[in-house]
């Protein structure tokens, strides 16, 4: 390559000193990085929504898991609203906004056995695909939704009807 160096005994490296891979001995130019954000010599930085150890910069951190590394086969995972899934791989993290009260819902794909997930530190998950809860969060309502009830709220996030109260009524209630 004419740079007197017979090319059985060329090294190809980085001969930029500023560089974080900078090799001194070599003899043919090679690619030069930088550090990233993070440190890491010729690195992207970290994730788009986390800081460089992998935490989230805010909301709770998901991880969806397939154990067949082929991603969930058309299987979703709605969490207010918002469906995640993962198209291939065998795990994938997204940063999630978590309410007051969540909802978490299931799609069915092909393969559900092979999934599964966790938001947070436990805060909700599920495998094949099973739900630890459709609704959770310290501001959510469980109240009576039965109509008939002197208490009941239409508005409640989760239903228990045995939380109902009604008004006593005397004497017979049937119709003549």
């Amino acid at each position: 390559d004419g740079d007197g160096i017979c090319d059985l005994f060329e090294i190809t490296g980085c001969q930029d000193e500023n560089a974080c891979n900078y090799e001194s001995m070599a003899t043919d130019s090679g690619d030069c990085y930088e550090l990233d954000e993070c440190g890491e010599c010729g690195g992207d930085g970290p994730d788009e929504g986390f800081d460089c150890d992998g935490n989230c910069l805010t909301g709770e951190k998901l991880t969806l898991n397939d154990s067949w590394g082929d991603g969930w086969n058309g299987n979703v995972l709605t969490i207010n609203g918002i469906d995640y899934t993962m198209d291939d791989g065998s795990y994938v993290t997204a940063c999630v906004d978590v309410l007051e009260c969540n909802t978490v819902s299931w799609s069915n794909g092909l393969f559900a056995w092979a999934t599964s997930w966790v938001l947070g530190d436990s805060l909700a998950y599920g495998s094949d695909g099973e739900l630890s809860a459709e609704v959770f969060g310290d501001g959510c309502v469980t109240a009576c939704t039965d109509q008939n009830a002197t208490n009941a709220n239409l508005d409640a996030d989760i239903i228990d009807n045995s939380l109902c109260e009604y008004d006593l009524v005397q004497g017979c209630t049937d119709e003549i």
